[in-house]
């Protein structure tokens, strides 16, 4: 029997694309991303390979290699090429959203986590056969538009295989990953108040100012002069009102950072407002993957799943946060312990070859 053909048309950030060469030959660039990225959507890609033929391509990447006019002549070309039976992606790009509804008779199916209305929906459904969230907001917006969409939780690989000599012998810093912006100042509050009582590693994308006016003025200053105002960021004169700014480190992804967060004990984590009470972010399952002790804000979506002083730590406020790391940098003997039983139970059955699965049933689902 012919195998199905999926196309994976992935997401990736700016920071990401910063390591590359573009005179390399794309397959090699490709190559080296495919090593690197270690989020759940790749690996599907790279495990479907036994039940259907499967293609991947990455927008934002093909915007540096080939220039933004013909990116998308290039995505247009690869799938009359491929002649793909399904397309699956996780990007939000208007321009591939339109290019990719043209496609009548490839299903077409889109990976959404981010803070959207009922008109992006509404949208997204013209071009979209199929919708796929872990948010319950986003999945009752598609119930109410009649927009079929599927539940499924996002995951990571499992990276370390718990071990106590090794946990004990990590970095002591607190340690954040991840990004700011008007959908973060929860997280932003948290950050600057860990870093006024602990020692903070953070490597943090879209480093905002603590006040919307400044965050315009900034914006207006990276749109008509992008070169002046990154060299403000990078000396640090930018944002204003952001501490943060004096130990942020540039964003690493995928496997640098994985191995990274494999050696500090400990982990925050804040969700987004969009995501809070309405899922479990990326960090939560990056962290477990890896054998941290997570300090987690309360979430209902999660308490459901991850038990508080089983798997890992939730906190209430700042000064809940405070007591609860004071503690556990005190006690190496109960960190340990919820750590190893937060990674434990995160490979028996949250890694991200038990979400493949379930992403086979719904490709069995859609035929």
């Amino acid at each position: 029997m012919k195998k199905k053909k999926i196309l994976f048309i992935l997401n990736t950030y700016s920071f990401m694309s910063n390591s590359i060469n573009p005179k390399l030959p794309m397959a090699k660039i490709y190559k080296k991303f495919n090593e690197e990225d270690k989020t759940w959507n790749n690996f599907f890609y790279n495990n479907l390979k036994s039940n259907y033929y499967t293609e991947k391509d990455y927008p934002n990447l093909n915007k540096i290699i080939l220039g933004s006019d013909k990116y998308l002549d290039f995505l247009e070309n690869k799938i009359n090429k491929l002649k793909p039976d399904l397309i699956f992606t996780n990007i939000d790009n208007n321009k591939i959203h339109e290019l990719i509804g043209k496609y009548k008779v490839i299903k077409k199916i889109i990976w959404i986590s981010y803070k959207l209305n009922e008109e992006k929906i509404l949208s997204l459904k013209h071009n979209y056969d199929y919708l796929l969230s872990d948010n319950n907001y986003i999945l009752n917006l598609a119930k109410k538009n009649n927009f079929i969409s599927f539940k499924m939780l996002i995951s990571n690989e499992p990276m370390s295989i718990f071990k106590k000599d090794n946990y004990l012998k990590r970095n002591e810093k607190i340690y954040f990953s991840g990004s700011l912006g008007n959908d973060f100042k929860n997280r932003l509050e948290y950050l600057l108040y860990v870093k006024e009582n602990f020692e903070l590693k953070v490597r943090i994308r879209n480093l905002m100012e603590r006040y919307k006016i400044l965050n315009f003025l900034n914006f207006i200053l990276l749109k008509v002069l992008p070169t002046f105002a990154n060299y403000l960021f990078k000396k640090k004169l930018l944002p204003i009102t952001n501490k943060l700014k004096f130990i942020n480190e540039d964003e690493v992804f995928g496997k640098v950072m994985l191995d990274e967060l494999r050696n500090h004990k400990f982990c925050i984590n804040i969700h987004s407002d969009f995501d809070r009470n309405n899922t479990i972010n990326a960090r939560v399952f990056e962290a477990l993957a890896c054998g941290c002790l997570l300090f987690t804000d309360e979430n209902k979506f999660m308490r459901k799943i991850f038990k508080h002083k089983q798997h890992l730590i939730y906190f209430k406020s700042k000064n809940d946060l405070k007591k609860k790391i004071n503690y556990y940098k005190k006690n190496n003997k109960a960190a340990c312990k919820i750590a190893k039983k937060g990674n434990q139970f995160f490979i028996k059955k949250h890694q991200s070859k038990i979400r493949l699965n379930d992403f086979k049933r719904i490709l069995k689902k859609i035929g």
